[in-house]
């Protein structure tokens, strides 16, 4: 849950929605400075739509009026609604939270990220139906390209040290809330993460699955109320076509995550809970910085 408080305040959906894809760049820097990834998510997502699609000229400028006007959207309407999610994650701070106090918080970002992708899918569509061949080519070359990193990434090293490194990353970010972690708090950690299992192959599954469906659409350059459609389809409504034992590992996964993250937050000292408010409260700030030139 905490992973994804950053990337909302980052306004990743936007760049789901314009590349198909997950930004690697715009998430380590929302991660770790909110308010400059915010102030530089205009120029880097245009950047990230011309990495897969080739754009210059008029097509560059129309790219940079919409991404401006949905962050324009996004700064006036959802900035304040993510301001009081934080009031609220930060109220509760002050003692453990219990499973439905997270719960609801998922249930939360999982509205917004729909608002978001509500708002940028009619532009997306629009700017994916003015793509002609080579275009296309060029996007699925660069899915193709993206698809073959990330499994090789996936499959580096034996399965127990692929786990080990996934783990590493996660206790990671649950140090970048609360400081460093003792001894116990990591054996809590890794007890409950070692026992998640590795969705890699289901992961990469939906992602070929998702892009396949994309490029098809294209190449038959079907009118744009149907792009619009099959945007929302796969990437908002997505329990309509997911597989029904994936989407219970999914549910059992979150169900694991909410717990471990609910009994570590019942150990945490009280130098760990005001690490916690400390940084709660500078994503407070990087709100009131970036809605007061609303």
């Amino acid at each position: 849950m905490m992973r994804r408080l950053a990337r909302f305040v980052a306004l990743l959906a936007l760049a789901v929605a314009f590349t198909a894809c997950s930004s690697a760049t715009i998430t380590r820097l929302a991660y770790n400075n909110a308010a400059l990834a915010y102030a530089n998510l205009g120029p880097m997502l245009t950047w990230t739509v011309d990495d897969y699609v080739d754009i210059d000229g008029a097509r560059e400028d129309w790219v940079r009026v919409r991404i401006d006007r949905v962050l324009a959207w996004h700064r006036a309407e959802e900035l304040p609604r993510y301001r009081a999610f934080f009031e609220s994650v930060l109220a509760k701070s002050e003692a453990p939270y219990r499973v439905q106090d997270i719960e609801a918080h998922q249930r939360e970002l999982r509205v917004a990220y729909r608002r978001v992708m509500a708002e940028v899918i009619p532009d997306t569509a629009e700017f994916l139906s003015t793509l002609d061949s080579v275009d296309v080519a060029h996007l699925e070359r660069k899915f193709e390209e993206d698809n073959r990193k990330w499994l090789r990434e996936s499959v580096k090293g034996s399965p127990e040290e692929r786990l080990e490194r996934r783990l590493k990353r996660f206790v990671g970010h649950i140090e970048s809330w609360v400081g460093p972690i003792t001894d116990e708090q990591r054996a809590l950690v890794a007890s409950r993460y070692r026992g998640l299992g590795d969705l890699s192959e289901e992961i990469m599954g939906e992602r070929r699955f998702r892009q396949t469906e994309l490029i098809s659409k294209l190449k038959a350059r079907v009118p744009r109320g149907e792009l619009e459609a099959t945007l929302k389809r796969l990437w908002v409504d997505s329990d309509s076509w997911r597989r029904p034992e994936y989407a219970t590992k999914v549910r059992e996964r979150d169900a694991v995550m909410h717990a471990m993250i609910a009994d570590l937050s019942a150990t945490l000292s009280e130098r760990q809970r005001a690490a916690l408010a400390k940084r709660i409260r500078g994503f407070l700030r990087d709100i009131s910085t970036l809605t007061a030139s609303t």
